[in-house]
């Protein structure tokens, strides 16, 4: 360690006369003398310069831009862990794509026997692609009670996985008292490249 300290001393010594002759030689001559020099070391110095500095100018923007997005990111982080938190919650409402063919029809009549309501008829199935879900949708006629129209209604309102009544026309039934003829579209969700599993 006193090597070290004594190669810095000398180092130090030599830079301080270097520049206390500098001094002289600019005072008695002026810059004449360093003119000469200074214009074989330019080309050097800007070399140099480039070699060195420029690199390194390149890599403080880089790690100042990181640092930038970072900072963005942790700023936002809590409503991206929201956002994919309600994400998750929405995807658990979503039958799985494997099921298209027969979860809407299943679901339907399944219910619909609950109440003991059969179908006059049922449509065949329509798809629907919009962006990364498939929108599939069956219409059902019906004959049935007012009481347990409403009923099954109810029961596929308060279905844990998305299914919407899109369409509904409800006429007397004439030939029978207390009875209701029903035409109705029933749709779903459907994920396109996978989804969480479900049912009523």
């Amino acid at each position: 360690m006193p090597v070290i300290m004594q190669l810095a001393a000398k180092i130090g010594l030599y830079l301080k006369d270097m520049l206390d002759n500098i001094r002289m030689i600019y005072a008695e001559k002026g810059i004449e003398p360093f003119k000469k020099p200074l214009l074989f070391s330019l080309p050097t110095l800007l070399i140099l310069y480039s070699a060195i500095y420029s690199p390194l100018g390149s890599k403080v923007s880089k790690r100042a831009a990181e640092l930038e997005n970072r900072r963005i990111i942790s700023a936002h982080y809590s409503d991206y862990e929201d956002a994919k938190t309600r994400l998750a919650a929405y995807q658990r409402k979503l039958p799985l794509i494997k099921d298209k063919e027969e979860w809407l029809n299943y679901l339907m009549t399944s219910t619909a026997k609950n109440y003991g309501i059969s179908s006059d008829s049922l449509s065949g199935q329509t798809e629907t692609e919009i962006g990364n879900f498939l929108l599939v949708s069956r219409e059902v006629d019906v004959t049935t009670t007012y009481s347990n129209f409403g009923k099954w209604i109810a029961e596929i309102e308060r279905s844990p996985i998305t299914l919407k009544v899109a369409d509904a026309n409800i006429r007397k039934d004439t030939g029978r008292t207390g009875y209701v003829k029903v035409h109705m579209k029933l749709s779903t969700v459907f994920p396109r490249f996978g989804g969480a599993p479900g049912g009523m």
